[in-house]
């Protein structure tokens, strides 16, 4: 399993309908967990057309968003089989409150669908070859890990060996690939270095490498291409120009910085389309280090 995480707006839906979309295309099963429900990622982005242009990729390419209310009423309904009497925990306020309030429930049961959805994958039942979880927000993130080591720690009996079962999941990095995404400005970058801290010292995940996204085509030029630009312009010449400087300048901080690779991928200048953009991407992303 995959997982782009990092600061709200970096671009991690689009990396990993990206990667996915490139993977599909291969021929290989992919399932996508969005952290978007599906009608608001139709929104944002669009895959009309995949069938057509990518008939390979629309045969292999799966995207869902795991919604963990859903969940936790699958596990009533489970539990509670007479259909009426399910129904009346589910609208009781107890309940409602219950999953609204209880720290962790959701996410807890989150990770187990997630850490199933892996397992299953890796057993070939169902045959996907590759998870990605578009994770959300930092915090949110940290937190939804958190849940599982928190159930291990301070419950005891079948959820607390569940919650221990999902920390040592989620704690391998024989089973998770984790890829914090940044673009190159100040916040995102603080908290990109902050967020691989955090993993490698409460989850003993060390990323596998960091993305930094939506950058400059200068920003990656060798000395030499650098060397023969002129040293200054007007105009948008002049405003790339400093833009290009300020984002060598990012990327070489950024790597002194890290004990991991580091994977660049460019801005789009031109696309015809979402698909177009996201194959664009996907190519960039072939050299994510240690997973494909």
């Amino acid at each position: 399993m995959a997982i782009f995480c990092g600061k709200g707006g970096v671009g991690k839906t689009t990396l990993s309908l990206a990667l996915g979309l490139r993977l599909a295309g291969q021929g290989r099963r992919v399932l996508v967990v969005s952290s978007h429900p599906l009608p608001e990622l139709a929104i944002a982005v669009s895959l009309d057309g995949l069938a057509t242009h990518y008939p390979v990729a629309a045969r292999n390419l799966f995207v869902v968003h795991i919604d963990p209310k859903e969940l936790l009423k699958e596990v009533v309904e489970r539990n509670f089989p007479v259909e009426w009497v399910a129904r009346a925990v589910l609208n009781s306020s107890i309940y409602q409150n219950l999953v609204e309030v209880a720290p962790g429930l959701k996410e807890f049961y989150f990770l187990a669908r997630l850490q199933a959805l892996a397992e299953r994958s890796a057993k070939g039942v169902p045959s996907y070859e590759a998870l990605l979880w578009d994770a959300p927000a930092t915090g949110h993130f940290l937190s939804t890990l958190a849940s599982a080591r928190n159930f291990e720690t301070f419950l005891t009996g079948p959820l607390a060996a569940a919650g221990g079962e999902l920390h040592r999941f989620f704690s391998n990095m024989a089973d998770v690939a984790v890829f914090p995404t940044t673009t190159l400005e100040e916040m995102a970058i603080e908290e990109t270095l902050e967020l691989c801290d955090k993993l490698a010292a409460g989850y003993q995940l060390r990323p596998r490498g960091v993305v930094a996204n939506l950058i400059s085509p200068l920003a990656l030029a060798s000395e030499a291409e650098w060397e023969s630009l002129p040293a200054q312009g007007e105009g948008a010449l002049g405003f790339a120009l400093d833009r290009g400087a300020l984002e060598r300048e990012r990327i070489a901080a950024l790597r002194r910085r890290l004990d991991r690779p580091l994977v660049g991928v460019e801005r789009i200048r031109y696309s015809r389309n979402d698909l177009d953009a996201l194959h664009q991407i996907g190519e960039a992303l072939g050299g994510l280090p240690g997973w494909l």
